[in-house]
Parts: structure tokens; C-alpha cells; sequence
């Protein structure tokens, strides 16, 4: 039997929109709630320790904090062609910023998360969906079936 299994993860970033026609072209920060979902085949062997699972949850959460908690959590993401690509010289070392080819959407940022999670993923499952939270009423989603 297929199933789909969930886990959601918690992290703060912040970005800003240049060129952008709003608010969100200033820097700012959110706390994104990202939901990983992916599919497969209920293990049913009684000497596996992930008897019964799709994936351990703790697998899953392993590949989601190294590929992408400890890049994006805690940092200002913002478009390397940007005006405020040229302040983050004033930024001492320590500073945690992360400068992208694309604009730091919340769209770009989903894709970016997939292209970095699906080659670490176990080939015993396939991922299914992607969501990221920018707000608790916005979000972006990547379907599987619609790609």
C-alpha cells in the first residue's frame, strides 16, 4: 500500500523584494512553516526497525535540517543583482546572509528548497509536495502531479 506521510519544520528568514511594488521591498523576516510530504510503500517486514513506516520521520527530519534549516534558518536571503545585495558589505562576518539569482519569493524560495531536498531523499520514497508558509495565510505549494 502507498501512503503519504507528512512533517512540517519552523525556521526564520528574512528578504526583501527589490523592485517591488509593496511593502515587502524592504527587508523583513517571517517565521516559515515548511511541510514536506512524500510517498511510498508501507514497509511490512517485522525484522526492519521502520516496520509499518513509509520513511522514519526522524530520516526525514535529518535531510530536511541539513539541506535546508542550516542554510536558510536565521538568514537574510536577498537577489545578488539587487541595491541591497551592495549593503550586506557593511555586515560583519558574522552576519548570516545568503545572496540568490532569483527574487527571494516565497515561489523561488519553494523551488530552491525542492532542488536541494529530492536528490537526498531515500529512493524508497518519492516527494510529493512541497508547501512553504511565508505568513499563516500565504503560502506556496509544488505539486508532484502537476510537474
Amino acid at each position: 500500500m502507498i501512503v503519504r506521510v507528512t512533517k512540517k519544520f519552523s525556521f526564520d528568514m528574512a528578504h526583501a523584494l527589490s523592485g517591488y511594488d509593496g511593502a515587502c521591498k524592504n527587508i523583513h523576516g517571517h517565521t516559515y512553516i515548511l511541510h514536506v510530504t512524500v510517498k511510498g510503500p508501507v514497509i511490512n517486514n517485522a525484522a526492519e526497525t521502520t516496520d509499518g513506516m513509509v520513511l522514519d520521520f526522524s530520516t526525514l527530519k535529518a535531510i530536511v535540517k541539513q539541506e535546508i534549516l542550516t542554510v536558510f534558518d536565521h538568514t537574510l536571503v536577498l537577489q545578488k543583482d539587487s541595491h541591497h545585495a551592495k549593503a550586506t558589505s557593511l555586515l560583519h562576518d558574522h552576519e548570516r546572509v545568503m545572496l540568490v539569482d532569483y527574487p527571494p519569493s516565497a515561489e523561488n524560495l519553494l523551488l530552491d528548497m525542492l532542488c536541494r531536498l529530492q536528490p537526498k531523499l531515500p529512493t524508497s520514497v518519492v516527494l510529493q509536495s512541497l508547501r512553504l508558509d511565508e505568513t499563516p495565510t500565504s503560502s506556496a505549494t509544488w505539486f508532484l502531479e502537476d510537474n
